[in-house]
């Protein structure tokens, strides 16, 4: 009897334990991928991302089939025909045991509910695993037994976890040179997502926008350049993170983010790297490796949270009374948001980062949505979709915890009376605008001390009314903007 696994957004051989322990439990196993199409449309995967999850999967193919071993792809229109197609697999192929790790969305978890219930009466054997994650959300919890609602308490106990249980060696890929006596040819699998719905948000057709990026050959695939690119960051800028990770004209984050996303990294290849750092890990890190190390924990800890409260991946705001939050429904500002023409050089600049390059630095993207919900008064939801499909990293837990902190509506959120002013924030972060020229090439020549309020300049300098150089006017007036979604926020809030 054979053994099945099952890969899902799980797209690596080192460090996956479904792999390991069916290579390790069973002499034959099968590979198999099922891309769910209508899941990745209702998910708003980007092009981009779908690009660099169908290269890293082809190059899972490629490697698998050099040591013998073949991957199989077939494409499901919907979660709900993975039960009845898994079973017709395991039966045509006597597989008697299935291996896959876990996912922690609503309809994920129900998906994988019912896979088990139903091989389970047809008598395989179903194992699953967590090592997406560091800490499995089911070893969190408060002294009531309650999951942690809050990211500081969560952070400490998540640490703890790691002190008490460690953090194993990844296992070298040998375990799969059972089958390397032979190598195979593996040909490659192009899949097409079905067509998005025509409007991205109510009154507003997705087309109308910027054209969404769709190759993402920028990012190079396989694991050992994934690993590579990881072991360069911790090992020559981790220890700087925290003094250079809100400067986007520095190249200070590790941008592995799209990688963990389509599981090509685990964090445990990550912690693994860290604890060369320190042999007390995860204690006595550097201050920016450490930093870079709770950056990995806010990424678990948005995933436990969709995973206890499912209500999340229903599109529901964490604190239920903001939903009757007024938000506009202004398509004609959400469009220069979305396009990176609002008159603020800082967001523009991030924008149109993100829908040139399909990715944005950390701090811009914190505030571009401050921005959109703050000085736009625009529902979360709006932008937490575009940014999905434009995103290579687009993360479905982490992208919502983003949007919901950011809005004031989440768990752990920023105050609702914390709005970040775009002007002041540029002068910090791009203080000599070097972000802000690479982006939007209209202010390129404007001198560092006019570049963050242009306006003036441009009119001086006879731009700002030329069709070809035009640089728009503030489409908002933020000190007015912030005083009245704070006093609308308050008015809701007292109400509830």
């Amino acid at each position: 009897m054979s053994a099945l696994v099952w890969f899902r957004n799980d797209l690596r051989l080192l460090d996956n334990d479904a792999v390991l322990q069916a290579c390790q439990n069973h002499q034959h196993v099968h590979f198999l991928v099922t891309p769910t199409l209508q899941h990745y449309v209702e998910h708003d995967w980007s092009l981009v991302k779908w690009d660099l999850y169908q290269r890293q999967l082809n190059q899972i193919g490629h490697d698998l089939a050099d040591l013998g071993h073949i991957l199989l792809i077939h494409p499901l229109d919907k979660f709900a025909d993975c039960s009845a197609f898994l079973t017709d697999f395991c039966r045509a192929h006597q597989v008697a045991a299935l291996y896959f790790n876990r996912e922690y969305p609503l309809d994920e978890v129900n998906r994988d509910k019912a896979v088990i219930t139903v091989l389970q009466n047809n008598d395989v054997q179903v194992n699953t695993f967590a090592s997406n994650l560091l800490v499995a959300p089911e070893q969190i919890k408060n002294g009531k037994g309650e999951y942690y609602k809050v990211f500081t308490p969560f952070f400490k106990v998540w640490l703890q976890r790691i002190r008490e249980n460690g953090v194993p060696a990844p296992y070298a890929r040998n375990i799969l040179q059972a089958a390397s006596g032979r190598t195979l040819a593996f040909a490659e699998v192009h899949l097409s997502l079905p067509e998005y719905p025509t409007e991205l948000v109510p009154g507003l057709a997705d087309s109308a926008l910027t054209e969404p990026l769709q190759t993402s050959n920028e990012w190079p695939v396989g694991e050992a350049n994934i690993r590579k690119l990881a072991q360069q960051f911790v090992r020559e800028q981790s220890m700087d993170y925290k003094r250079q990770r809100d400067f986007p004209s520095i190249k200070g984050t590790s941008r592995l983010s799209a990688y963990f996303e389509i599981g090509a990294l685990s964090p445990r290849v990550a912690a693994h790297l860290l604890q060369r750092l320190s042999p007390e890990f995860p204690d006595g890190l550097p201050e920016g490796s450490h930093t870079w190390l709770s950056e990995l924990a806010w990424r678990e800890f948005y995933q436990h949270l969709m995973f206890h409260e499912p209500r999340l991946a229903k599109g529901e705001p964490f604190q239920a009374e903001q939903a009757k939050f007024p938000w506009r429904t202004d398509v004609e500002r959400f469009a220069a948001w979305c396009n990176g023409k609002t008159g603020f050089p800082i967001v523009d600049a991030g924008m149109r980062e993100l829908n040139n390059t399909g990715w944005m630095h950390n701090r811009v993207r914190m505030i571009v949505a401050s921005f959109l919900v703050k000085d736009l008064h625009i529902n979360w939801q709006w932008g937490e979709r575009y940014f999905m499909r434009r995103l290579i990293d687009g993360s479905f837990a982490a992208n919502n915890g983003g949007w919901q902190w950011s809005a004031g509506t989440g768990t752990d959120a920023a105050p609702y009376f914390r709005v970040f002013n775009p002007t002041s924030q540029g002068e910090k972060f791009d203080p000599s605008g070097r972000y802000i020229r690479k982006f939007v090439q209209e202010l390129a020549d404007v001198p560092d001390k006019q570049l963050h309020t242009p306006h003036q300049w441009l009119r001086q300098a006879s731009l700002l009314d030329e069709a070809t150089h035009s640089y728009p006017q503030q489409i908002v007036d933020h000190k007015d903007a912030r005083e009245h979604f704070i006093a609308t926020f308050k008015q809701v809030k007292n109400a509830e």
